[in-house]
């Protein structure tokens, strides 16, 4: 472990090079990858801008920097900003990983939705919508959504005004959501059935979703909330069996297809090669790959975008009164090249994990006390040495 002391003698405050992505958004930085980033805001400033629905293919090789931009774009601070446009009144973006226990990834994943969002924040959403419209016409458009008049008229009541959110039917309906009730208390809600099919759980998830995107006869753009849910690591569904993952594929083209204005969903494949796409389509289902609006490619980066990434994430952790004769300080510019010329792939962890274990041997071997406090290609020609021979510091 490295104290702070070590990395500010190199004029940092922490490793810029980390493996894993912080979970916070707001700590995050984007480095180098600007193609990508670019082809991102694009379609961050349509969300932002238009009504229609995405549904957005991120595929990349391992380490390549999916996950990262999932929790980086997860705060609408890090969104694009548009011209002074119509646009919608709010950005609601929700990062899920695929569901990992063999068994009901469907119900699951409903789960999660819910716990992420909280009843609280559900309430309040259904409770504007039943501001803006009547009853009746609020009930006729949330069963276009839901389809089943019972699903309905359960969403309805999580936006009660009778309710004060204590009640016993208040813990009543929360509990039909989460777990199923008995007959008697289905017929104190006046509901004829549990929610139990996959294809329940989606379409209440859409009546929410479309809660939170707002209900109203206005067509205005600035009247709406664009809700956000990217998805990541969808590879592992490869572990489930066939029933089990088409379900969900179908779920999300329930999704996708009951919400068709205002929201974008966003899955993340570490699969890269052409021929891979067949086990996407396996997964996902021709029914959810054919809707696919846009493909966002992590590809690797070559060395002109590698030295400007290096260059972004060691100008993030630089000490600003800190004054450097280079931009890739505390390494130097040889050392930089060497260091390029010999990595594995041209992944976002690849590099990190190079430059990352370049910098710890250096603090270990006191280079940072030094009067030049440079890494320079000697010094790594000795560590690529010493990593041959198995013998580290």
């Amino acid at each position: 472990m490295i104290d702070r002391s070590g990395w500010s003698a190199f004029g940092l405050n922490a490793n810029p090079f980390v493996l894993s992505p912080p979970l916070d958004p707001e700590t995050l930085v984007w480095a180098g990858n600007s193609s990508t980033k670019r082809r991102l805001d694009e379609l961050f400033a349509a969300a932002r801008t238009t009504p229609n629905t995405q549904v957005v293919l991120c595929r990349g090789p391992v380490g390549g920097g999916k996950t990262h931009a999932s929790v980086y774009f997860s705060t609408e601070e890090h969104w694009p900003t548009v011209p002074d446009v119509r646009r919608v009144k709010q950005v609601r973006v929700m990062r899920l990983p695929s569901p990992k226990e063999i068994g009901k990834p469907d119900r699951d994943f409903y789960v999660d939705v819910l716990d992420h969002w909280g009843f609280d924040l559900i309430k309040a959403a259904v409770k504007r919508a039943r501001e803006t419209l009547t009853e009746n016409k609020l009930a006729a458009f949330l069963r276009r959504t839901v389809v089943s008049t019972d699903l309905t008229r359960a969403i309805l009541q999580l936006g009660s005004e009778d309710e004060d959110g204590d009640g016993a039917d208040s813990h009543l309906i929360q509990a039909y959501f989460l777990d199923k009730c008995t007959r008697a208390e289905l017929r104190r809600l006046g509901l004829a059935r549990n929610i139990e099919k996959s294809q329940d759980y989606f379409r209440v998830l859409a009546g929410v979703i479309q809660c939170m995107i707002g209900i109203t006869d206005s067509k205005d753009i600035s009247a709406h909330t664009r809700v956000c849910l990217w998805i990541d690591e969808m590879e592992d569904f490869i572990y489930f069996a066939p029933s089990q993952y088409r379900s969900f594929g179908q779920g999300l083209r329930e999704l996708v297809d009951r919400l068709p204005s205002y929201f974008s969903l966003f899955m993340n494949f570490t699969l890269t090669a052409p021929e891979d796409f067949e086990d996407i389509e396996v997964i996902l289902g021709a029914y959810l790959t054919d809707r696919v609006t846009n493909h966002v490619h992590f590809n690797e980066m070559k060395k002109p975008e590698i030295r400007s990434y290096v260059e972004d994430l060691l100008a993030s952790c630089r000490v600003q009164t800190e004054s450097c004769v280079s931009a890739y300080h505390p390494f130097s510019d040889d050392a930089i090249e060497f260091t390029i010329d010999r990595l594995p792939k041209g992944t976002p962890r690849a590099i990190n994990k190079q430059f990352g274990d370049l910098l710890v041997s250096a603090i270990r071997a006191g280079i940072h006390e030094s009067s030049a406090r440079e890494i320079n290609v000697s010094f790594v020609q000795d560590y690529y040495s010493r990593r041959l021979n198995g013998d580290f510091l």
